[in-house]
Order: C-alpha cells, then sequence, then structure tokens
C-alpha cells in the first residue's frame, strides 16, 4: 500500500514537468495590441523553445489575406518577411507551430498601422486626418488573449487541481490508517 502511494504522488508531482514542456510564444515584433507608427516590412515572432520547420503564420487585414515574400523558422523565431511595408489599419497575425516536442499549438496577434502622413498644405486635410485617426482609435479592436497568456493560466489550474489530489490522497491516507 505504502508503495503504491508513494508511486502515486511521484506520478503526480511530475505531471505539471511534462505538461508544461510545450513551446509557448514569449514575444513578437509587433507586440499584441500595438500601435506601430512606422514602416514595417518584417514580423518576427520569438517562442521559449525551438519551432519545427512546418511552422507558419499568415497575415490578414480586415479578413482579407496579405501575402509574405518569405516564413522562415529559425530556431525559437518565426520571420516573415513583406515585399512592401503595410499600409494603415487593423492587421491579425495568426501562427502555427510545431514544437520542439512536436506538440502544433497556435494563436493570433492584433496591431495596428497607424503612419503619420506627409504634412498636408491645407487645414482642411489636416482636419480630416484627424477625425479618420480618431475614429480609427475609436474602432481598435480590443485584443485577445495571448497565448501566452493562456498557458500560464492553464499551468496555474493545473497545479491547483494536483495540489488538491495530493491533498485528497494524503487525507485519505490517514483515514485509512487510522481505521486499522
Amino acid at each position: 500500500m505504502k508503495k503504491l502511494l508513494f508511486l502515486l504522488i511521484c506520478t503526480l508531482l511530475f505531471i505539471p514537468t511534462i505538461v508544461s514542456a510545450h513551446t509557448e510564444l514569449t514575444g513578437s515584433n509587433p507586440a499584441n495590441g500595438t500601435i506601430v507608427k512606422e514602416d514595417l516590412k518584417e514580423i518576427v515572432l520569438t517562442y521559449e523553445g525551438k519551432i519545427e520547420s512546418l511552422s507558419t503564420m499568415k497575415l490578414l487585414k480586415e479578413g482579407q489575406e496579405i501575402s509574405f515574400v518569405s516564413v522562415t523558422p529559425k530556431e525559437n523565431q518565426l520571420i516573415g518577411t513583406l515585399s512592401s511595408p503595410l499600409e494603415n489599419g487593423d492587421y491579425t497575425v495568426q501562427w502555427n507551430i510545431a514544437g520542439e516536442d512536436g506538440h502544433p499549438l497556435s494563436g493570433e496577434i492584433l496591431f495596428q498601422v497607424n503612419k503619420i502622413a506627409a504634412a498636408p498644405n491645407t487645414t482642411t486635410k489636416q482636419s480630416e486626418t484627424k477625425s479618420k485617426q480618431e475614429e480609427s482609435k475609436k474602432e481598435t479592436p480590443k485584443p485577445k488573449q495571448s497565448s501566452n497568456e493562456q498557458s500560464q493560466s492553464s499551468s496555474l489550474k493545473t497545479v491547483i487541481t494536483l495540489a488538491i489530489v495530493i491533498i485528497l490522497l494524503i487525507g485519505a491516507f490517514l483515514l485509512f490508517r487510522r481505521k486499522r
């Protein structure tokens, strides 16, 4: 009985390390929810561990896909190169990777490009530009929860669940021990 209980506890203690072995997104350029104000010709996603060559990403503007010249996985980064700088607007990067352990992960990053145009000649153009900028700020979507935040939340739930199970097992062990 003691050996079985010891084996069960050891197994439960090792589960969080197995679960947390997945590669997570640790950063991106542009970051999730940012407003980019200069030319952007490259999107870089950085992960916690090495990613496989099967990893891909898509860039969407208002539901329309914008093609990358190349999407290159290098060690722990996925780099998407564009043929020309992005125009003003709201963008979504949808990524799918295979981590070093082979598990597929996916997520998306939302950002906005809002480059300041050349100085207009008339005040009418200036007021139009300001009103358009104010409208775009109001319409900016709230960024979705990133995969990193989701995986941290998932890890916390796993740890809490395991702690409760361990406490219940110890309680059951002590209860049965007293009855003998």
